[in-house]
């Protein structure tokens, strides 16, 4: 399994050695590997762990909803403040509160305590806006794009380790959720430590657009009508994700390591179609079409976790998953940035970002919702109708864009 990331990890230091400015980024990026590799950890453990606190299986997919909505709250705040203290406090400060959250998450005995454990970890959650304005102060305006290209890919590789550490870390039978969390503090002190000795302050400071909010980019119509279809992707791909291991429990008995491995496998096909597979299908469909490419696969994915009928069979449903997300990410990031005047480009992302986290907060809890009331295949069934018809509307929207020059090659 360390293989594909491994390879992926070359492939980013040799990307980073042919942009100018470089230097700065790499202690960054992987001070930001091990953040991710710690948050990966704990993903799979999480429900169970809600369960073996007295909270009801249906429950346990809000524990995601909880961390976002307070991660909502949080991420203005932490960007204000680095543009006014600076990015390396506001990275330390970030890093730091994590560590805490997930030494309080390692010594929780109460379902509050939980729950009070992840909304501290939302809180924190600075790093990636914070890292991200960093970026935009230490790379040319051509190299911006690629630095964040890196910073992507960095999350990539993150939940590609951090599940299949924390699926060894938590045990089989007999379940150990403190060691995980344990491990994801240990994760969180080197961050702190290559953050404090080699990440450097910036020079000057770019108030970076893309994570900005813009009412003004909601009034052109192309880029609503992809921020609707970026949102609605998100909030069907979200609840499935929060409900994976309380189905996987239901359906088959399966525990937090073997939900561990299968989200492990799925980020290694995320690093694969990221790191190679959409930059060599974009140049030939363009954005648009593969927009819509991965809509459909998100949908078929929906449909054959339906017919899962043993475990084995869930590679194939994990496997669509991460192929349809790792083109839809790319493609409509692109898309936007080229529908988008220069005057919104920004603004546009940053919606983006914007509806991202929204679906963050609403998925899991409507996936809790429909698992609790319609059953344990319920959100599948509902996240395929919704996203048959999202790709219905997406196929229409493509017709928009015929012209759209591919970015990506």
């Amino acid at each position: 399994m360390g293989i594909v990331p491994a390879s992926f990890s070359v492939s980013i230091l040799h990307g980073l050695s042919h942009m100018t400015s470089s230097r700065p980024l790499l202690p960054l990026i992987l001070a930001t590997i091990f953040s991710i590799v710690g948050l990966g950890m704990i993903v799979p453990v999480l429900p169970f762990q809600v369960e073996a606190l007295g909270g009801e299986k249906g429950h346990a997919p809000y524990i995601f909803s909880a961390f976002s909505a307070a991660a909502v709250i949080s991420t203005p705040i932490w960007g204000w403040l680095s543009d006014r203290i600076g990015r390396k406090p506001v990275l330390l400060a970030s890093a730091g509160l994590t560590m805490l959250s997930y030494l309080w998450l390692a010594n929780v005995d109460t379902l509050v305590a939980l729950y009070g454990s992840r909304v501290l970890a939302g809180l924190a959650a600075g790093w990636f806006a914070t890292s991200a304005a960093f970026i935009a102060d230490v790379t040319s305006e051509q190299d911006r794009a690629k630095g964040m290209g890196f910073l992507g890919a960095s999350f990539g590789i993150g939940f590609t380790i951090g599940p299949a550490l924390g699926a060894w870390a938590v045990g089989h039978g007999s379940e150990n959720f403190a060691l995980p969390a344990y491990a994801a503090a240990g994760c969180a002190v080197i961050c702190v430590l290559l953050t404090l000795i080699w990440v450097k302050e910036p020079q000057r400071h770019v108030q970076d657009a893309t994570v900005r909010f813009a009412t003004s980019v909601l009034t052109h119509p192309d880029i609503s009508r992809l921020l609707v279809l970026h949102f609605t992707v998100h909030i069907v791909f979200t609840a499935m994700e929060g409900v994976f291991a309380i189905w996987a429990a239901s359906r088959f008995g399966l525990g937090a390591r073997e939900v561990g491995m299968f989200l492990a496998y799925s980020g290694i096909v995320s690093v694969i179609v990221q790191g190679g597979i959409v930059r060599r299908l974009v140049p030939k469909l363009g954005e648009a079409k593969t927009v819509g490419l991965a809509v459909g696969t998100l949908a078929l994915t929906m449909l054959t976790l339906l017919m899962v009928d043993a475990p084995i069979w869930i590679l194939v449903p994990m496997g669509l998953l991460a192929l349809g997300m790792g083109l839809h990410g790319p493609a409509m990031q692109s898309l936007l940035s080229q529908v988008a005047p220069p005057s919104m480009k920004g603004g546009t992302l940053g919606n983006a970002q914007s509806a991202q986290s929204l679906a963050r907060v609403l998925g899991p809890a409507w996936g809790a919702a429909a698992f609790t009331a319609f059953g344990t295949e319920s959100p599948f069934l509902i996240g395929f109708a919704v996203l048959a018809g999202a790709f219905v509307f997406a196929v229409i929207l493509v017709r928009r864009f015929p012209k759209t020059r591919p970015a990506l090659a």
